[in-house]
């Protein structure tokens, strides 16, 4: 990367940082605080003001809880991977603010993202960057400057896929078994893993048994994050998919049992007619719904303009928060899934007035979503 590209990037990704940082200032103004969340007073304990700990609202104090003191002793906490929150605790041998170090983890991963996601546009011969622009201002993007673990999942999911491109198998392996121990979609990095490992052999030799060997060694290790995770469940609440039967719990119109897309879709739609619209509610609502909606249809429609690997990811990571019953929280979830980005940027790019309008739509959803969530509402 050039010296210009790299400060293109910290420019970037400082514009993003500042301009959601200040927007807490009219957000204070404009809405009552308002925190729809358990434990927001628990945010008060780090000293910071309130434009600081208003980025670990919600999820935030889960994952601050973790790090802290662990899954023991409170309940639904388990719903959430143990990576991010164990980097946040490594990070107080150096410092002792757990609100800190999550927000630098978080920054930090995500101006990695940003270096990685074009290092992997240059790999695919990707001339326009328009990707990246659309991740920055995509609606939630937020999340990725949050005590969330958004950014850090993305570095592990692109790194993956870089170092796979490159053959470099066991450092590609470890970056999906730390995907699959910072959510559990990065599992789903192990089929488009082994994907790219086949499409090195020729044909005669994919059945061969150094290739089969290398490959399942290459699974166990992919698949370690998760499987240490379960394991620990297992041991500690007699329930290796604790963290699933934990969905329900959450309310949110969750259930335990598998619910089918089309089943969420209809579902949406009966949300949509039935509660009351010129509420914040009704704008979640609405959002949750046409990410359902659009963002499958970019991935299949647009499915021959990006690599097939990406896909085996995306598609499984975009459908199983459905399998729920609901679209709650897909506009948040739907960041991982970056092919979304590349073939909606492809699109986009052959229509000046669309993406002027693409551009213009997301970015006052982003302002308006990051107030809201500043300020305690529910947002994804």
């Amino acid at each position: 990367m050039s010296n210009l590209s790299f400060l293109k990037t910290i420019t970037q990704f400082f514009i993003w940082r500042v301009a959601l940082f200040l927007l807490w200032f009219p957000a204070a103004i404009l809405l009552k605080y308002a925190p729809s969340f358990a434990g927001p007073e628990s945010l008060l304990i780090y000293h910071f003001p309130s434009w600081i700990y208003a980025w670990a609202n919600f999820d935030g104090v889960h994952y601050l809880t973790i790090a802290q003191t662990g899954y023991l002793g409170t309940g639904l906490i388990q719903a959430f991977f143990p990576f991010y929150p164990l980097v946040i605790r490594t990070l107080t041998e150096i410092q002792n603010n757990f609100l800190l170090n999550s927000l630098i983890v978080s920054n930090l991963s995500f101006l990695f993202v940003i270096f990685l996601f074009k290092k992997l546009l240059n790999l695919d011969k990707q001339k326009s960057l328009i990707a990246i622009y659309l991740l920055l201002l995509f609606p939630t993007s937020f999340f990725f400057g949050a005590a969330y673990n958004e950014a850090l999942f993305m570095v592990f999911v692109l790194a993956s896929f870089i170092l796979s491109r490159k053959k470099m198998w066991f450092f590609a392996g470890l970056m999906v078994a730390l995907a699959s121990a910072t959510r559990l979609v990065g599992i789903f990095l192990l089929p488009s893993l082994l994907w790219e490992f086949f499409q090195t052999k020729k044909f005669s030799r994919i059945f061969q048994f150094k290739p089969l060997l290398k490959a399942f060694a290459l699974s166990i290790l992919a698949s370690s994050g998760l499987g240490l995770y379960m394991l620990y469940l297992n041991h500690d609440f007699a329930d290796p998919l604790y963290f699933f039967h934990l969905q329900a719990d959450f309310g949110a119109g969750r259930q335990e049992s598998l619910v089918l897309y089309p089943q969420v879709v209809w579902r949406s739609v009966k949300i949509l007619l039935t509660a009351r619209p010129f509420d914040l509610h009704y704008l979640i609502y609405i959002q949750e719904f046409l990410v359902g909606l659009g963002g499958l249809a970019i991935l299949l429609l647009g499915r021959n303009k990006v690599r097939l690997s990406y896909l085996i990811f995306a598609l499984p990571a975009f459908l199983l928060p459905t399998l729920t019953g609901t679209f709650s929280s897909l506009p948040r979830y739907v960041l991982v899934c970056f092919p979304l980005f590349i073939i909606l940027g492809e699109y986009l790019n052959k229509n000046k007035t669309l993406k002027l309008f693409w551009f213009l739509f997301s970015g006052l959803f982003l302002i308006l979503n990051t107030m809201l969530f500043l300020r305690g509402y529910w947002v994804s």
